[in-house]
């Protein structure tokens, strides 16, 4: 059977607007409803970074107050690595006098008799020392050999093998004169040899560590 309107024109257009303003109202709910939990579910995961960021800052606090108050001991370390190297650096640079008489001794000839033998580390060679002026280390004599052959050619010969010591250098003949001969004595030569210690290649450490009197 046909359904038939009987309101009139104006009530069906009255109606048709206030079913359009109910489902306008009831969408605007439901966007506000909507809107409500997203604002809610934004709200808790604000909460939560903030209490993650709290929780970082916290242990950032923390770490930080045990780097000061580990301060001192990384400054002691720091001095203790400073000293070991010091020290090592000056172990290094030491000259070592019984390397080098130990060398003499295997090169000096059979008729060759020391009488003396004098050794100074000069001060440039010293811990601590400057560099010397123009970059170029001064030669001096350092070590001094004083004794007796029988004739200067052994003399040369004495000198000679001196030269094959790698710590010797610039070596030198200061004296060498000859003794008078007598029926029960055989001709002597006295001589004064001088040579320098070769000097390091790099210059020797200081004694006193850097920003120890900060």
């Amino acid at each position: 059977m046909k359904r038939i309107n009987l309101l009139p024109p104006e009530q069906r257009v009255k109606a048709s607007r206030e079913r359009g303003l109910l489902w306008a109202i009831l969408l605007l709910v439901a966007v506000v409803v909507v809107l409500g939990l997203v604002y809610v579910w934004e709200s808790n995961q604000v909460d939560n970074k903030q209490a993650e960021l709290d929780q970082l800052s916290a242990q950032v606090a923390e770490v930080q107050a045990q780097v000061v108050a580990l301060q001192p001991y990384a400054e002691i370390q720091a001095t203790r690595t400073a000293m070991s190297n010091a020290a090592k650096g000056i172990y290094d640079a030491r000259v070592s006098w019984s390397t080098i008489l130990q060398e003499i001794s295997l090169v000096i000839p059979e008729n060759v008799r020391l009488q003396t033998l004098a050794g100074v580390v000069p001060a440039t060679m010293l811990p601590g020392a400057a560099a010397p002026a123009g970059g170029v280390p001064a030669t001096t004599p350092d070590v001094t050999f004083s004794g007796n052959t029988y004739t200067h050619r052994d003399v040369a010969e004495f000198m000679t093998r001196l030269g094959l010591i790698p710590q010797l250098t610039n070596i030198q003949l200061s004296s060498s004169t000859g003794a008078a001969v007598t029926d029960t004595t055989q001709a002597t030569v006295s001589f004064t040899v001088t040579a320098s210690l070769r000097p390091y290649l790099t210059a020797p450490p200081a004694t006193q560590l850097q920003g120890a009197g900060q």
